[in-house]
């Protein structure tokens, strides 16, 4: 028996004890709650920051060269030679083209949510030299409606997204090699795509 006046110890400890394993179990619940959320929210916000630095870079009537310094973009291969260009399909069709007579090179839309819509390389170009028109549903269903005479050269491209960026990548391990790459980089077109112009109708028989 215990004498009266003298507390009951181990009752206590006990109840102590399952007090703190319950605020243990409470914060490692709460941990593994801000640990997944903090897992689900990364890729949206490197997503984000990717496209926000690649429109402070990219021009809109041109491959824009990604240097170094201020002009830098984290992440990016230093194999390679990058350019990045805006897309805009709210008033027309985008135009791409790049002539390469050889080595590595790749391109990629990206979204405003930092997805890759679309991706090509120089294995899918014809002879070193790609066209490519990028639409909108739209846009493609007028293009359908009149084709221009070049259209079967041409890569065309839908999206539903309006604003894209498209990213050229030249491989070019070697100095030596990086002066080629920027060449194309540079000569490479990507703007706002204007039609040729419809032959003029020829009349049947002389006037």
């Amino acid at each position: 028996m215990i004498a009266d006046g003298i507390p009951d110890m181990p009752r206590r400890r006990r109840t102590d004890g399952g007090q703190i394993a319950v605020a243990l179990l409470a914060i490692l619940l709460t941990a593994g709650v801000i640990h997944i959320v903090t897992i689900l929210l990364v890729p949206r916000f490197a997503t984000e920051n990717g496209w926000s630095r690649l429109a402070a870079v990219a021009a809109p009537d041109g491959f824009a060269l990604i240097g170094e310094g201020e002009h830098a973009v984290p992440g990016l291969d230093p194999l390679f030679v990058h350019g990045a260009c805006r897309l805009d399909l709210s008033a027309a069709p985008a135009a791409i083209s790049l002539s390469s007579s050889g080595g590595f090179w790749s391109m990629a839309l990206y979204d405003p949510r930092g997805l890759i819509v679309f991706s090509l390389n120089d294995r899918t170009a014809l002879e070193g030299q790609l066209d490519m028109l990028v639409v909108t549903p739209v846009q493609n269903a007028a293009l359908k409606e009149n084709p221009p005479p070049d259209i079967d050269r041409r890569i065309v491209v839908e999206t539903n997204a309006e604003r894209l960026i498209a990213l050229l990548r030249i491989y070019a391990p070697a100095d030596s090699g990086r002066d080629e790459a920027t060449r194309i980089l540079e000569h490479a077109e990507c703007g706002p795509w204007a039609p040729p112009p419809a032959p003029e109708d020829q009349a049947d028989g002389p006037t």
